[in-house]
């Protein structure tokens, strides 16, 4: 199911694209095991090598020096891959109606794995029915209930269809997934619900398990289709309250109580379908707020009863994959799968640039994760966004049938179409051959004219910023929403006011302040305000507030500083998990009762209490940052500057950790807002690698992942017992779909493993497969 966008925090999201994020850290991947034969993999159908793809010269040698060196760990064994899905909803039901032909077409460049990319799983949507309040037709789908136990079961035949075409191709491992209940047992009728509330009453529970208990015997008996999982459940914890498409909302507690129930019915049945659950959109949902992993997994029945703990992927980074699973490391018997993701970034794309966010996603799920299972949300889409493996342009009877394939389906590929059920990753390392760190920036401080010996009322200060400069160093862009408006981080002044026991502080942005998302009990929550004051006493602070990534000047300390949020209502249990003990004694966070907007005014009262009587000499600094609920581990609410600004984060810093995620800020006299947030970037490491065996073809796969726009020559070892290895590359690159290169051999050393040189090409994914001894 498309969930929602990320606003600061979860509870209340509305049913929007969200966004996926870059991924911060270098990733150490997967790999291979001892006793491989010499050999080469089958021929891979495909468009012609292009210039610069996985190539290796006589003798292993390219002729440079390689950038990166992959080792295997072959003592290393990592979870075993059950295989790689997609969606079929909401467009099976539509493609189900075309000519023959164009159906075929789909179907082969799904589920073939000669001539598409061989998905190994297909998740079935069982539709809650045809709600005409949905605004986009394709989101809502056929119920085959037309009553209490009573059903039609030619219903849905078109979605249908593709379900068999799976089968046909030899798709063995199929999902029942539940997006909303039948309208019939829904609290409002629709297939959507009401704010703040589950649309499935609790009474309700039984009625709609039954329905899935008839819904699965049917297509066993019937149509020869055994789902291995049925999935209740889809992100619940989005509220799902409005027309755009169904859903259903549930509380931590009723997830655990629907999912007992259904696991309880179905293990009581004649069927071998097991319960998949909860498919929450995110990682953090498994610890975090929800925590379903404690709701499900801590109640013995359910963690015994459970086939698969699934989640999704949607907007998730690296700390948050291991922070997940960290969690499910304290079940290792348990099935942990993850069952959505796509791009959602808005516009058709084609090409590399989301096949390489694709790769990197599911080599990030794969190793840091260590999920068992990875499935694709829609595979085709009529959208002008980055969710299809395919694209269409029909949109109802009468239009085109046309299909558009993507790079991001051959990406897939080089995942799905090698790795088959029953794969095991293993160990690999990855290493850069010149890595340097990162510097940070050092940020200065300013110093007003303090007026002293003031009454309430009197200005203490005032700072004037300049203009338009609301870009960091000056290469920072705004994210892609239209919820950031021109201007809205962007510092204009800072005036301080005698307010009596308290110091008003006024700070004027670009633009008025803002809650897109109605979450804050203060009416803003695009930006967080941090003011740091350096008294010029003995000791202090020189790192800011956590995930700001920025020190303080030589010179200069802070040891009183305040930290503004709209999102008052869970500012003070932010602080206390991220902000470490030191540092809080010096905060002051004000809340609700200590904030007040007027237009692009945001105005603090701070006690005197706390920051002291002002005096002249005193340092401050104002700091701008975007605001985010799902932010890093080791951030105080801070959306991110990654490399590429995405819908949800800003552009034009890097994918590591040394670049400031600082908007604006106050530049002293004499000093550029470039200089005064200047930092060095870090090597960035841009190949990753992960490793497999796979048992059912009895062949050693390693999928290597180039991001950068050079040719990248990798040095690859091996352990190996014989004297050669010729490993077959298979490339997705621009203009090649799968396209297989000429053999690299590696040779083997003194030392054991078979070493041998690649080249991988600009922007690349390349699997390599070689028969294991």
């Amino acid at each position: 199911m498309t969930p929602s966008p990320r606003p600061s925090d979860t509870a209340d999201a509305p049913p929007q694209h969200p966004a996926a994020r870059p991924r911060r850290r270098a990733l150490l991947g997967s790999g291979l095991a001892v006793g491989l034969a010499a050999g080469a993999g089958a021929p891979v159908a495909g468009a012609a090598l292009p210039t610069g793809s996985a190539r290796a010269v006589p003798g292993g040698r390219t002729g440079a020096a390689p950038a990166y060196r992959i080792a295997i760990d072959p003592g290393t064994v990592h979870q075993r891959i059950d295989g790689f899905g997609a969606s079929g909803a909401w467009w099976a039901q539509n493609l189900g109606t075309w000519q023959e032909e164009r159906r075929q077409e789909v179907a082969r460049l799904l589920f073939s794995p000669t001539r598409g990319i061989g998905l190994s799983q297909y998740r079935y949507n069982i539709g809650g029915g045809i709600d005409e309040t949905i605004t986009d037709p394709w989101r809502t789908a056929e119920t085959f209930e037309t009553g209490p136990g009573s059903y039609d079961w030619d219903r849905d035949a078109a979605a249908r269809w593709f379900l068999r075409a799976a089968a046909e191709h030899g798709v063995e491992d199929f999902v029942a997934f539940v997006n909303s209940p039948p309208r019939r047992l829904t609290a409002n009728g629709r297939t959507y619900g009401d704010p703040g509330t589950s649309n499935l009453p609790p009474e309700n529970h039984q009625e709609f398990v039954q329905y899935l208990l008839d819904v699965v015997r049917r297509f066993r008996d019937h149509e020869g289709i055994e789902f291995r999982f049925v999935s209740p459940i889809n992100e619940p914890q989005w509220t799902w309250d409005g027309p755009g498409q169904e859903g259903c909302h549930y509380e931590p507690e009723q997830v655990r109580d629907l999912t007992a129930l259904t696991i309880e019915a179905f293990e009581g049945s004649d069927l071998g379908t097991r319960v998949s659950a909860p498919e929450a959109g995110e990682y953090r949902s498994l610890y975090s707020e929800q925590d379903y992993a404690a709701w499900l997994l801590e109640d013995e029945g359910v963690r015994e009863g459970l086939g698969e703990f699934a989640t999704h992927s949607y907007w998730s980074t690296d700390a948050q994959r291991e922070q997940a699973a960290a969690r499910m490391a304290e079940h290792p018997e348990v099935l942990f799968s993850m069952t959505e993701w796509c791009e959602m970034v808005g516009g058709r794309d084609s090409g590399m640039d989301s096949a390489l966010v694709l790769a990197r996603t599911v080599h990030s799920d794969l190793t840091i994760a260590n999920v068992s299972a990875w499935q694709y949300w829609i595979a085709v889409s009529r959208y002008d966004y980055h969710d299809g493996l395919l694209y269409t342009d029909y949109v109802a009877p009468g239009d085109e049938e046309t299909i558009q394939q993507t790079q991001r389906l051959w990406a897939l590929g080089n995942y799905s179409r090698f790795l088959r059920p029953g794969a095991r990753r293993i160990g690999l390392e990855v290493e850069a051959s010149e890595q340097t760190e990162g510097v940070m920036a050092r940020i200065p401080f300013v110093e007003p004219e303090i007026a002293t010996a003031t009454s309430p009322g009197d200005r203490l200060f005032r700072i004037e910023d300049a203009a338009g400069d609301d870009h960091g160093p000056g290469t920072f862009t705004y994210p892609g929403s239209a919820v950031f408006t021109p201007g809205c981080f962007d510092l204009l002044s800072v005036e301080a006011t005698d307010g009596g026991e308290d110091v008003l502080f006024s700070i004027r942005l670009g633009a008025d302040l803002e809650d897109p998302w109605d979450g804050s009990p203060v009416g803003y929550d695009l930006q967080n305000i941090d003011i740091y004051v350096d008294t010029r006493g003995d000791g202090g602070f020189t790192e800011l507030l956590p995930g700001r990534r920025a020190l303080v000047a030589d010179g200069y300390a802070w040891d009183r500083a305040v930290f503004a949020t709209g999102r008052t209502d869970v500012a003070e249990r932010d602080v206390a998990e991220k902000v470490p003990a030191a540092m809080r004694e010096a905060l002051f966070v004000p809340l609700e009762d200590r904030q007040s907007i007027d237009g692009d005014v945001l105005t603090l009262r701070v006690p005197k209490s706390f920051l002291g009587e002002m005096r002249p000499g005193w340092a401050f600094q104002v700091v701008v940052t975007g605001s985010e609920g799902s932010m890093e581990a080791d951030s105080l609410r801070v959306r991110e500057v990654r490399a590429t600004a995405s819908e949800w984060n800003f552009g034009g810093g890097s994918d590591g950790v040394e670049d400031p995620n600082i908007l604006d800020l106050l530049v002293p006299a004499g000093m550029s807002q470039a200089e005064a947030l200047a930092w060095t970037p870090a090597t960035r490491v841009e190949v990753h690698a992960s490793a497999f065996l796979d048992e059912e073809t009895d062949s050693l796969v390693i999928v290597a992942i180039n991001e950068s726009d050079q040719e990248q020559v990798v040095e690859l070892a091996v352990p190996h017992s014989s004297r050669s290895l010729l490993l077959t590359p298979h490339v997705t690159a621009e203009g090649a779909r799968l396209a297989r290169g000429r053999r690299v051999p590696l040779v083997r050393g003194a030392d054991g493993p078979a070493r041998g040189e690649v080249a991988l090409a600009p922007r690349s994914i390349t699997t390599f497969t070689a028969p294991r001894g």
